[in-house]
């Protein structure tokens, strides 16, 4: 096949089921090529995907053949001004058509719209992917380190927290949360001009996926951590949590707060059966992940990370701030 007519359009809620279909399908086949055999993914939930479209609904776009039927797909966010994509995948008999290339190009140009700063995450094996992102823009900068924290192991660490001492934003006064996001919002604009994670604390709370945690200093906000408690896929029996995002305030005492927020995670997912946390941090933040391996974190593996070269300077710059999270869905 050497040509195929297809078009680029918005993803709505009746495509999730055959996104998520194609999605399983596509990592699949990747996995079974580069790394050892397992068995099929279990497909995202539509849960999981309603959610994961809900932060920048016109980001998420569906490439539809001629007959109607969808044969690739990308998904994408905007935190204000900064933006990226992924999942993103089509389907394995399509492959080499431009299919990829025009869902990329799709989702640049509108990110660019609002956004300084925009990137992407893929795995080091994909060199295929890793040159159609160069041909489209982007650069490889610094690498994501992919963490794991055993709840158990570190259960002498960072056990002892209250369930009275757990401050969660969704379990707040009503006429709280809006103070609380307002503290938040400043703290992810002080790491990074324009970033605003606010949308993302409600949308998990929205859907039900997860935690926000918040440290306190006095009456002012001084870090604060979204963690998925809800598998991505179905039939997860892993036990794991994920810190989704866990900043805090460049002012404030990093250690400290990182400390209590690491209880006020670890007393809330062992209560509910979890054993294992997964996050990333961009490797940008290298004082950051020195203080999480010194809290028991260790690495597991990596991704590459790529900001379009468009983007704002610092996402090129090494911080010394606290600012986990990934640019992968």
């Amino acid at each position: 096949m050497n040509s195929l007519d297809f078009a680029i359009r918005q993803m709505i809620d009746e495509d999730l089921a055959i996104v998520a279909e194609i999605e399983a399908g596509v990592f699949t086949d990747w996995y079974r090529m580069y790394r050892k055999p397992q068995d099929a993914l279990a497909e995202r939930t539509i849960k999981e995907l309603r959610y994961s479209t809900s932060l920048d609904p016109g980001a998420n776009l569906v490439a539809i053949a001629a007959d109607g039927a969808m044969i690739g797909f990308v998904l994408a966010r905007t935190w204000g001004e900064v933006g990226w994509f992924g999942t993103f995948g089509v389907a394995t008999q399509f492959h080499g058509l431009g299919i990829g290339r025009a869902l990329i190009e799709g989702v640049t140009t509108h990110l660019r719209k609002n956004c300084r700063i925009i990137g992407l995450e893929t795995m080091p094996e994909s060199g295929n992917n890793i040159g159609l992102y160069t041909k489209t823009g982007y650069a490889v900068t610094f690498p994501t380190l992919i963490l794991e924290l055993s709840l158990i192991q570190q259960a002498d660490h960072l056990s002892g927290m209250g369930a009275g001492d757990i401050i969660l934003w969704g379990g707040s006064d009503e006429a709280a949360k809006p103070g609380m996001l307002d503290g938040m919002r400043a703290i992810s604009n002080a790491i990074v001009s324009g970033l605003d994670y606010t949308r993302e604390i409600e949308a998990v709370h929205e859907h039900r996926l997860g935690e926000t945690f918040v440290a306190m200093d006095g009456g002012s906000v001084a870090g604060f951590a979204i963690v998925r408690t809800v598998p991505y896929r179905g039939q997860d029996t892993t036990g794991r949590g994920y810190i989704h995002i866990l900043c805090v305030h460049p002012e404030a005492d990093t250690d400290a707060v990182l400390l209590n927020l690491l209880q006020q995670i670890w007393s809330r997912c062992t209560s509910t059966g979890l054993t294992l946390l997964v996050t990333g941090i961009g490797g940008r933040y290298q004082s950051a992940l020195g203080l999480l391996m010194q809290h028991g974190f260790r690495g597991v593996r990596a991704a590459v990370r790529m900001v379009d070269r468009s983007s704002a300077t610092e996402a090129f710059e090494l911080s010394a701030d606290m600012n986990l999270s990934r640019w992968a869905g």
